[in-house]
């Protein structure tokens, strides 16, 4: 039988985490990522709605006449698999590890060491469930 949980036990709980390996950081290596919070989650899907927003006013510039331009400059680029690690890697006290600025940094990293914590970041948060899922509601509607 399942346990239920009181209110206090529902305050006290803490959020799940997967320790994955990354061995093209060194042997025995292994980045923390935390399960996005309510509030990270929709930090996170507020700063990519924030790009697309930038890059469809960038557009819709472009597409005036030169002398209608308004001049907008184009958005930097946004690696939203790089942004979903910057959300999700913690310490050992589940304190994130990077900030939005430190993203540059990921430049250097090993592609297949971003796609490893990409994934697991897609994975501890059924990103994969939750998209289809909204793909076959889509389709019903």
């Amino acid at each position: 039988m399942a346990k239920l949980f009181s209110r206090a036990d529902c305050l006290a709980a803490k959020l799940p985490h997967v320790d994955v390996l990354v061995p093209e950081m060194g042997e025995d290596v292994a980045v923390r990522i935390l399960q996005m919070s309510v509030n990270t989650r929709a930090t996170y899907l507020e700063r990519i709605r924030q790009y697309q927003a930038a890059v469809h006013l960038y557009e819709d510039d472009q597409d005036k006449p030169e002398a209608n331009r308004e001049g907008l400059t184009k958005p930097a680029d946004l690696d939203i698999a790089v942004l979903s690690i910057v959300m999700s890697a913690v310490d050992e006290h589940d304190t994130r590890m990077f900030s939005e600025d430190d993203m540059a940094l990921f430049e250097t990293w090993s592609s297949n060491a971003v796609t490893r914590l990409y994934e697991a970041v897609i994975s501890i948060n059924d990103y994969r469930r939750f998209a289809s899922e909204t793909v076959e509601l889509e389709k019903k509607g």
